[in-house]
């Protein structure tokens, strides 16, 4: 993802946490995770202004909790979301099956569907 995107977007720290999960998800469902993965991750965190402290808050939230928590979101923040999900889910140069899916389940869970592009 653009980094400069990223910074015009203040998130907060429950959203912080949240966007983390659900990433992490995403890395996780095609059964392996990569280095190239984990330099998108790390990227992701330096891009939202992650501090380690807020990294180990979210590896203790549930998956429930962030899918709670990107609901309340805005609009705007959610479209955001959607380029971050994709750009971890391609950050190996695979989209698999099962990352694909995990992000179209995420889209309906948190209330964006067909509007998105």
């Amino acid at each position: 993802m653009e980094n400069g995107t990223i910074h015009n977007v203040q998130f907060t720290e429950t959203e912080k946490k949240a966007i983390f999960v659900m990433s992490n998800e995403v890395i996780l469902a095609d059964g392996k995770v990569l280095p190239s993965e984990l330099a998108e991750m790390k990227e992701l965190q330096e891009g939202i202004g992650m501090s380690p402290n807020l990294v180990n808050e979210a590896k203790e939230t549930s998956t429930d909790e962030a899918l709670v928590a990107l609901h309340n979101m805005s609009y705007p923040k959610k479209k955001i979301l959607a380029q971050i999900l994709e750009d971890m889910a391609i950050s190996d140069n695979h989209l698999h099956e099962n990352e694909m899916q995990l992000i179209i389940q995420t889209f309906k869970n948190i209330g964006i569907g067909g509007e998105t592009e």
